[in-house]
């Protein structure tokens, strides 16, 4: 037969504490306690034989323990007007009751689940200032008339799930009522315990006094299960019979009961068992009984790492039942080592912890919980360290030059490994969780060094290698636009950055990627090129973009006239952007009737002009143009190098002389297509000194271009200098020079008007 116990039967720490204090308190004055002690027979005679004595009036003098059950207000203020000595050992979870209902209005309504009788209730009570109800079942939770402002608290040792529909019922009569759910943790631990040993055995003892309430609770948590269910009191209670046929009994114990006669059930089933087994069989069986017992009442040292139940929480310190004699006491500094105001940012009461003991007298259990968990994280962080492993931890604070992170111990991330890119406010990861890599780890001197961007990487690595393998030519694929640079844009395709040639970026021409691209933006790329050895990848947006030369035959044909916008000038033309993407090119010799020597000096860049289209060649995708054709009537004038236009005498002579020859070359040489007469400038009625120069140069020279004798004379006022180009293109329209022009020849070879003038002399 296997017997089972109870990992938490017997004493709990309230009791424990009661009955240490009871004794300690004995063994030098006389002492007594206000009411029995515990619910146990047999250790009431024990204390008894002690000298402690259970009283129910104040005696004359002497020590007077305050048991854990608690008191009311009106025993206390006897206590402290008496000349007895007063120690009090309240369990901490009655205590924060009374506290409970003492602050609580006096209008408000107090219900106490739990039995009325009960010393833990009426001390309770006892502290309340208003009406108080009682409620010990579902049927007189259903009775209940429950008003507003209302509050509800919980006898530490009921029953759990009892409790929980007996608060539901309550909350659904009155939604605004002040539920504390005020159950001990530890009795609560002890009756899930009972439980879960009551389905796995055959038979169970619940070790306890008769009138013990939370001996009670466990018999009914463990007949609830199905199983056999004894209670005793003391081992001379069990039976042989019971155990015949049986394989496994479990063996748990009230709050009341002590370790000694735990150990006196256990001793008992053990001859029971072995007088039904061979002499091994005995000798296993005891072995296992005595390592179950010793292992339930070892002693705590320093050094030892427990397990234990957060019971209260305060603003500097938590206790936690680790099922020693005490609670155990973690100071908020041995908590963790984030800095925190209070206990209750990190810690909750019912939570589970593991704790190391640093410190153990008689009336002194000091836990660290920080220290228990940063050996097992030097573990964990040395583990990941030698094998190159990530760990998981949380960014608890941001310093000077980076993050902390709580590993279970403190964990240094500079802000330069933070992520793959420089962060500046490091703030938005604190409270989040992270993933890094142990970079660098000195335990002599407590440090730990982490990278998340090396974490990144590796996932990039990854990840770029995954993309490779699998990114063809040809395909079509989504991307993130991470960086725009004066060449071209990178798009992260998959752990790997493809570029974007600004030439690929549009069919139109880009000045910049970020004319067309913005980062961060989702995009959908044509892979141009793979180069897994480089790890280098080609992109194109252009080429996935429907290729406006393939409509522009539908939007325009010969013999249009439409605005355009000059994108680019060269020295042969200038080109006009018809549609975004379509480029076409005005000949120099189409920019203007008179001669241009070169573009720009009649155009700029991003002027908007009207055009001609003279020819459109969609497969070629070459566009011809003309600015003269389009603006037949309106004469373009090369810009001024310096100096004020027509407002010398040499510019009035230049103008006159220049239409007077200009129409004796039309009657020579027939117009040329698209071209108009050359209308005669407007004269200027007050030039009156210009008349008489004019008038002589006709007669004595030739026909040709006589013009640059009459520009002679004015060639020391700066202003006049316009003015000789005037007259002298407008004299050099030769029949050959046109003609060239409409053949569309790349530059228009004539001579300069300076090589003209030296030719006529010569004649």
């Amino acid at each position: 037969m296997k017997v089972i116990l109870s990992k938490h039967a017997g004493f709990c720490p309230g009791v424990r504490k009661a009955v240490d204090t009871a004794t300690d308190a004995a063994r030098e004055e006389k002492v007594f306690t206000w009411g029995p002690l515990v619910h146990n027979s047999e250790m009431l005679a024990y204390l008894e034989k002690s000298g402690i004595r259970p009283i129910t009036e104040l005696p004359e003098s002497g020590v007077v323990v305050i048991r854990s059950h608690g008191i009311g207000r009106r025993q206390w203020e006897e206590l402290e007007a008496s000349d007895c000595r007063l120690l009090d050992a309240t369990c901490p979870h009655v205590a924060r009751i009374h506290t409970i209902v003492r602050q609580l209005p006096p209008q408000t309504q107090l219900v106490v689940v739990g039995d009325c009788n009960h010393p833990e209730i009426q001390g309770i009570v006892g502290w309340a200032q208003g009406a108080v109800s009682f409620v010990n079942s579902i049927k007189e939770a259903e009775a209940l008339k429950v008003g507003a402002p209302s509050a509800v608290v919980v006898q530490t040792t009921f029953n759990r799930d009892r409790a929980e529909e007996i608060l539901c019922l309550l909350h659904e009569k009155q939604p605004e009522i002040e539920i504390y759910k005020t159950i001990c943790p530890a009795t609560e631990l002890r009756q899930q315990e009972a439980a879960e040993l009551s389905r796995n055995t055959e038979m169970m003892l619940v070790v306890g006094g008769k009138n013990s309430a939370n001996t009670a609770k466990l018999v009914e948590v463990c007949r609830q299960s199905g199983v056999i269910t004894y209670h005793i009191e003391t081992a001379k209670e069990l039976d042989p019979r019971w155990f015949h046929g049986v394989d496994s009994v479990g063996v748990t114990a009230g709050a009341s009961t002590p370790d000694w006669i735990i150990r006196e059930v256990v001793d008992m089933l053990t001859e029971i068992n072995n007088e039904e087994m061979g002499e091994e069989k005995k000798e296993e069986n005891q072995e296992e009984s005595q390592e179950a017992l010793e292992q339930q009442t070892k002693p705590l040292a320093v050094g030892d790492i427990v397990a234990g139940t957060v019971v209260q929480v305060n603003p500097e310190e938590v206790l936690v039942d680790v099922g020693y004699k005490m609670e155990g006491i973690i100071r908020k500094d041995e908590l963790s080592f984030r800095k925190v105001e209070q206990c209750s940012d990190l810690v909750s009461t019912g939570d589970s912890l593991e704790a190391e003991v640093t410190k153990l007298t008689e009336d002194l259990l000091e836990l660290s919980v920080r220290r228990a968990s940063q050996d097992k994280a030097w573990q964990e962080v040395r583990e990941a360290f030698d094998n190159q492993l990530p760990v998981t931890g949380k960014v608890v604070e941001e310093v000077k030059g980076g993050l902390i992170v709580d590993l279970g111990l403190r964990g240094f991330m500079p802000a330069s490994l933070v992520d793959l890119r420089f962060v500046e406010d490091l703030s938005q990861f604190v409270d989040q969780e992270v993933t890094v890599m142990v970079i660098e780890l000195e335990r002599r001197r407590n440090k730990v060094i982490v990278s998340r961007k090396a974490h990144l990487m590796q996932q990039v690595e990854e990840e770029k290698k995954k993309t490779l393998e699998t990114l063809e030519e040809g395909n079509t694929v989504k991307g993130i636009v991470r960086r725009l640079t004066s060449f071209g844009a990178f798009v992260d395709v998959g752990g790997i950055d493809g570029l974007v040639h600004i030439s690929e970026l549009a069919h139109h021409r880009v000045e910049h990627p970020s004319e067309v691209l913005q980062e961060d933006q989702e995009v959908e790329v044509y892979v141009l090129k793979v180069d897994a050895e480089a790890e280098r990848v080609s992109l194109s947006i252009k080429h996935i973009l429907p290729d406006p030369w393939t409509t522009i035959g539908q939007k325009f044909k010969a013999g249009d006239v439409v605005e355009g916008k000059i994108v680019r000038l060269a020295d042969f033309g200038a080109f006009v952007e018809l549609v975004p993407g379509v480029d076409g090119l005005v000949h120099v010799s189409q920019i203007a009737e008179d001669h241009v020597e070169k573009p720009s000096d009649v155009l700029t860049v991003g002027e908007t002009v009207k055009v001609k289209i003279l020819d459109i060649d969609s497969k070629g995708k070459r566009v011809s143009l003309s600015i003269r054709e389009a603006e037949s009537r309106t004469r373009r004038q090369p810009k001024a190098e310096g100096g004020d236009e027509g407002g010398s005498i040499g510019v009035t002579i230049g103008e006159r002389l220049g239409s007077l020859f200009a129409t004796e070359s039309e009657d020579k040489d027939e117009p040329q297509q698209g071209e108009q007469p050359v209308e005669q400038p407007v004269e200027e009625p007050k030039e009156e000194p210009v008349e008489e120069p004019a008038e002589e140069k006709p007669a004595e020279e030739p026909k040709g271009e006589p013009v640059e004798d009459a520009k002679e004379e004015p060639v020391e006022e700066p202003a006049e200098e316009p003015a000789e180009e005037k007259p002298a293109k407008k004299a050099r329209k030769k029949p050959a020079a046109k003609k060239a022009a409409e053949e569309g020849e790349e530059e228009t070879k004539e001579e300069s008007p300076e090589a003209e003038q030296s030719a006529d002399k010569e004649k």
